[in-house]
């Protein structure tokens, strides 16, 4: 009887942490990768007036959650010693439920390279 209880703990708990980080999603995740030689002080999307703040070069930020997230977004970026605006030519449709990374690289020109990744 003491091992069908012990296995029994055993698959509740296994089944319990077994939690995907997507299942509890209420809308789409954000985060911000930093692939520039900078560090970025401060990413403002303009589209909730949401702010990440202190992400190091080659780091990520903390995924946050959006009312509504797009393939592309407004930023505005201060980095190491530039401010940088990205407007998209165009937003598109809001993003479904799910996690999302905007992959950010200032050039050596000053420009920014945005890209898209879903995790």
């Amino acid at each position: 009887m003491k091992k069908f209880l012990l296995l029994f703990l055993i698959v509740i708990l296994l089944v319990w942490a077994c939690d995907d980080r997507d299942d509890n999603l209420l809308g789409p995740n954000v985060r911000i990768q930093n692939l520039s030689q900078q560090n970025f002080q401060l990413v403002e999307l303009e589209a909730d007036s949401i702010f990440y703040e202190n992400i190091s070069s080659e780091g990520f930020s903390e995924y946050l959650e959006l009312d509504e997230a797009y393939f592309q977004d407004t930023l505005r970026i201060e980095a190491d010693s530039t401010m940088i605006v990205f407007t998209p030519d165009s937003i598109g449709d809001p993003l479904p439920i799910g996690l999302y990374t905007y992959q950010l690289k200032i050039s050596e020109e000053g420009e920014l390279i945005f890209t898209f990744k879903l995790d």
